[in-house]
């Protein structure tokens, strides 16, 4: 899990994924000019973990923008910098203290602020770090600028966590400006009400709750009409989205609604738990213009024991017919999975059950996780298997994930799909890379005018990792 560092780039305009002078920047929604930009404090903003958390870090930099914060630029350092951390694992723990001791050896005079899921579990740790000025949760994310200012007042770390309640206000949806991207989140759900046994999230994002309907259809039109190709709904639980509005709502409904509304061209759906795929759900996205055909389950296991003791409300037999209907319905779909490996009482014939599951799935890619205690769950006490098995068992999902995506690819060579330029290919001049709705990663070559473009091509091999893909015009139309 890396972070990844997130500011408004000289010359990209404030929502729009198209290139503009390296002298102008914008912030608050206003084009600037350098000699404004340099009168302004500078952030920067650097983010671990899921697409919530990028999303989040999105809106994070936009509401700095309002308050007359500036993102940083390549010809001045950071005056604050602030952390949006994850804690789903130990070692995303371990990382965001990595980077936070780095950060203060190379920037000894820069407050650092702290924010995100390991700070809402744990800010006494953080607090303690050296150059940490402030340390503030999840919730309190939407107070940000002011809390900055606090910090950079001096003296000891200002720490403002407070619990999550069982009712909490949805924050962080509507992100406009998405640094290097030309793909926008849409972040319309947060929290989980589930309780597996394993699982910190619920602990840290609390309670299910969502973005309105009507908030939904006003960010898509705004994402479109600033020139997104694509945007991905996301949430931490986004099948559990609607349950908390009133009147009560689901993911189903609101698809349906947005099928013949303004939006990007293309609209991608983040992880989405087994239980929440219902026959309704499926039947609205055989139907929606625009869908990518790419689905993201979390499996944990293949062992129905293991299921059990997990709290996963769904068998193993449930999830391969799941997947097994799904790509009847799209037979074109890149399906992924998430794995856990090592789990407390996972003998070795539960392993050998995942691994037979996973191998006769039409799968396209794995994300395997050794398992990780995380205080406070239930699963915290019990003790695992010796960490040199979990590493083998890890490392023997990752090689099978190696050859599902291989062989995915291959399938793919000698059939046309359609490419989201993203950018100037690394270390190939005259190459262009992007993202396929069935979410392959192609190069192809093209000039750079063509970034934030859907073009058309032909697979024609794969090569270190890649598709390489032949336009099937060689001046597509805009």
């Amino acid at each position: 899990m890396r972070g990844t560092v997130s500011w408004a780039e000289p010359g990209l305009r404030r929502g729009s994924p198209n290139l503009r002078s390296p002298q102008q920047a914008s912030i608050g929604g206003q084009l600037l000019r350098a000699p404004l930009l340099w009168a302004m404090p500078i952030y920067q903003i650097i983010t671990f973990g899921c697409k919530v958390n990028q999303s989040e870090s999105a809106a994070l930099a936009e509401a700095l923008g309002g308050e007359t914060f500036a993102a940083r630029f390549p010809d001045r350092p950071p005056e604050v910098i602030v952390v949006n951390t994850c804690t789903v694992t130990a070692r995303a723990d371990q990382q965001a203290r990595q980077t936070l001791r780095r950060l203060a050896r190379d920037y000894p005079s820069v407050p650092l602020v702290v924010t995100g899921c390991y700070a809402q579990r744990a800010p006494e740790e953080l607090a303690v770090l050296p150059g940490v000025a402030g340390v503030w949760g999840n919730r309190e994310k939407d107070a940000l600028p002011e809390f900055i200012k606090k910090c950079q007042a001096g003296g000891e770390p200002v720490v403002q966590v407070k619990p999550l309640a069982p009712k909490e206000p949805f924050w962080g949806g509507g992100a406009q400006c998405f640094p290097g991207h030309t793909r926008a989140w849409l972040k319309i759900q947060d929290g989980c009400s589930h309780s597996c046994t394993y699982c910190i999230v619920p602990r840290v994002r609390g309670p299910g709750r969502s973005l309105t309907p009507q908030e939904v259809v006003r960010s898509l039109k705004t994402l479109a009409d600033l020139g997104y190709q694509e945007v991905v709904l996301t949430g931490i639980d986004l099948g559990q989205y609607g349950q908390d509005l009133t009147p009560p709502l689901s993911l189903a409904r609101l698809l349906d609604t947005l099928a013949l509304l303004p939006r990007p061209r293309r609209l991608r759906l983040s992880s989405l738990e087994p239980q929440e795929v219902t026959p309704d759900l499926i039947q609205v996205l055989r139907k929606l213009p625009g869908l990518c055909p790419h689905f993201h389950l979390p499996l944990q296991s293949g062992s129905k024991a293991v299921l059990a003791a997990m709290g996963r409300p769904y068998r193993p037999d449930e999830f391969r017919d799941l997947c097994l209907a799904l790509h009847q319905e799209f037979p074109e779909a890149a399906f992924g999975v998430d794995v856990l490996v090592g789990f407390p009482g996972e003998s070795v014939a539960d392993f050998e059950a995942t691994r037979e599951l996973l191998a006769a799935l039409p799968l396209a890619y794995l994300h395997v996780f050794p398992y990780s205690p995380r205080p406070g769950t239930a699963a915290y006490s019990l003790k695992p298997p010796p960490a040199a098995e979990t590493k083998r068992r890890a490392l023997t999902l990752r090689e099978l994930g190696q050859n599902l995506k291989a062989g995915f690819y291959r399938k793919q060579v000698g059939l046309t799909g359609e490419i989201l330029v993203e950018g100037p290919a690394s270390g190939r001049p005259g190459w262009l890379q992007g993202l396929s709705a069935n979410y392959l990663r192609v190069l192809l070559p093209g000039p750079a005018t063509w970034r934030n473009r859907l073009i058309a091509v032909r697979y024609t091999r794969v090569e270190q990792g890649f598709l390489i893909g032949e336009p099937l015009s060689p001046d597509p139309e805009p």
